[in-house]
C-alpha cells in the first residue's frame, strides 16, 4: 500500500490548505520520466517521515486548475506546506538526500 495520498482540486483545501499538519504536494504526470524516477524515492522518504508530514500526489492532467493554482512551472513540482501556507517549492526530481534535506530544513 502506498503512503502517498492521491489529491485533486476538490480535496485540496480540506486536506492541505485548511490543516495545520505539514504536507508535501508533488505534482506529476504519467508521461513525465523524471516523475516516474521520483516516485520510488518519494515512497521511501514518505515511510521515514510518516508521522511528521503527509505526502500528496497531484496528477496535473487530471487537476490542471490545481497545478495552475500552485504555480507549477514544470513536473515534477514539489510544494511544501506548513500550517496550510506554502513554505517552499522545488522543481525537478530530487534525490533521496535532497528530499531529506528539504524536509529536515522545514519540519
Amino acid at each position: 500500500m502506498s503512503s502517498i495520498v492521491e489529491l485533486d482540486d476538490h480535496r485540496f483545501d480540506q486536506e492541505v490548505a485548511d490543516r495545520h499538519e505539514p504536507a508535501l504536494v508533488v505534482m506529476t504526470a504519467d508521461w513525465c520520466r523524471p516523475c516516474r524516477t521520483l516516485m520510488p524515492v518519494l515512497e521511501e522518504v514518505a515511510g521515514h517521515y510518516v508521522d511528521r508530514v503527509t505526502i500528496y500526489r497531484v496528477d496535473i492532467n487530471a487537476s490542471p486548475s490545481l497545478a495552475a493554482r500552485l504555480g507549477a512551472r514544470g513536473v515534477p513540482t514539489l510544494c511544501l506546506f506548513i500550517d496550510g501556507t506554502l513554505e517552499t517549492t522545488r522543481v525537478g526530481a530530487l534525490s533521496h538526500d535532497q528530499l531529506h534535506q528539504l524536509l529536515d530544513e522545514h519540519l
